[in-house]
């Protein structure tokens, strides 16, 4: 799954949400489990609690006679944990032989009240004290408080333990679970990626139509898919036919042209003028039907010289405009080569340098780099046209790549020069830029890359 795509944003909501309610779930079971802990060792020294209670007598004397076999044997044993007291007035009456050595803050209760506290002092202990009022043979009253203490540490060790059973077993649930939605996942866009398979076969001419089957959410999708690249299809046909008639039309007219130019008697600069105009004309007519056809990738693997295309462009210009007398200038390497249709050139340069003479005061500047690319036998072609003329406005630079949109409507033009520019070095998988010249003009900027 890569970043961005479908799969990636499922699966990344799907991931966090699962792990959130994971980890929420872990921590209400952890937490319901300290409590239950808790409450249960409670209950365990309440026991403990009524168990003394059973046992002990005190005489008349006010001395306290304890039988021990009745107790818990860790009543017994020095350091077991598990520790009793009797309190009298705030005096320790008794205390279990456990109890050697460990003492309890004494807690004031009425009868029948009890209280749990923990002690955090070493050795840690959770203690229950228990309120009883003792009647005498007499029958005096005496008020005694019951202590049960339990060392701290079994609790602990015991939520301890429960705890990492816990986040080991959701652990392994949430990556079982994971890897089970990933499959799911996969297995539910499926569909998905067979249509985007089949449109890029399309796009490669390998496929006509989505063929399917595909699932019945997906049906009209492909249905309607379909209509379109028959549409398109057709549109593309009557524009190639069209194209057809069109250069028909003009073989004889230019033929007719082209011997007049032969047999008129006209200067020699005329005659070849005439007839470099009228064969540039077939060769774009011939350009235009190939363009009908264009696929979106380099028309040809054969370089060609760049330098040599841009100086007959600019031949050309500067006799159409003789009279601003203006100098532009070519810099580059002569071996510089590019995998472009020559016609494609042609259009990209020839359109930029033509508003570049419309535009200039005076100077052009036109300069030709390759930029070798890693992983790439051939550089990348940069071209790039600058003029000192008024360049053009900020709110209008991305408008005037628009077809039948100019930036002076007092000019002449239809608004389609850059646009065109526009759409081939987007068909070449290029970019066109803008930018602001330093002759104080407009400045672009063509990149086209290489073949892989």
């Amino acid at each position: 799954m890569t970043r961005g795509s479908l799969s990636f944003r499922l699966g990344l909501s799907a991931a966090i949400i699962l792990l959130a309610f994971l980890g929420l779930a872990g921590v209400t079971v952890e937490k319901a489990f300290d409590e239950a802990a808790r409450k249960a060792m409670e209950e365990r020294l309440q026991a403990h609690i009524y168990a003394l209670l059973a046992t002990f007598e005190i005489d008349p004397y006010g001395q306290v006679r304890m039988n021990d076999q009745r107790l818990d044997n860790r009543f017994s044993i020095p350091g077991s944990g598990l520790y009793g007291f009797v309190f009298m007035q705030g005096q320790p009456l008794w205390r279990s032989g456990s109890a050697l050595g460990v003492q309890i803050p004494y807690v004031a209760l009425g009868s029948g009240r009890r209280r749990l506290l923990f002690r955090q002092q070493e050795p840690g202990l959770w203690i229950l004290y228990y309120g009883v009022v003792w009647e005498t043979e007499r029958g005096h009253p005496i008020p005694l408080v019951l202590a049960v203490a339990e060392d701290a540490a079994s609790l602990s060790r015991q939520i301890a333990d429960f705890r990492q059973t816990l986040w080991s077993w959701l652990g392994g649930s949430g990556i079982f679970l994971l890897i089970t939605q990933v499959l799911i996942l996969r297995w539910s866009l499926k569909p998905l990626r067979t249509i985007a398979a089949d449109l890029e076969a399309i796009e490669a001419s390998k496929k006509r139509r989505l063929a399917g089957p595909y699932p019945k959410e997906l049906g009209r999708l492909a249905t309607n898919l379909n209509i379109l690249l028959e549409s398109e299809r057709a549109h593309l046909e009557r524009y190639r036919n069209t194209l057809a008639d069109l250069a028909h039309s003009l073989k004889t007219p230019l033929a007719v042209l082209t011997g007049m130019g032969q047999s008129t008697q006209l200067p020699e600069p005329a005659q070849q003028t005439l007839s470099e105009q009228l064969e540039r004309m077939q060769h774009l007519v011939d350009y235009q039907l190939k363009k009908a056809a264009a696929q979106g990738s380099h028309g040809t693997l054969t370089p060609i010289a760049v330098l040599p295309v841009l100086e007959r462009i600019r031949s050309s210009l500067d006799k159409i405009h003789r009279e601003k007398a203006v100098v532009c200038r070519l810099a580059g390497k002569g071996d510089t080569h590019c995998f472009l249709d020559e016609g494609d050139l042609y259009e990209i340069a020839g359109n930029l340098l033509d508003n570049a003479y419309k535009w200039c005061r005076r100077r052009i500047n036109v300069r030709v780099d390759v930029h070798p690319q890693a992983g790439r036998r051939h550089p990348d072609l940069y071209i790039r046209i600058e003029d000192d003329g008024p360049g053009i406005p900020e709110s209008l630079r991305r408008e005037v790549l628009k077809r039948g949109i100019r930036a002076d409507q007092s000019t002449h033009g239809h608004g389609i020069g850059l646009a065109v520019v526009n759409e081939l070095v987007t068909l070449h998988r290029g970019r066109l830029v803008y930018y602001q010249s330093p002759l104080g003009g407009a400045g672009w900027e063509v990149c086209i890359p290489s073949p892989e």
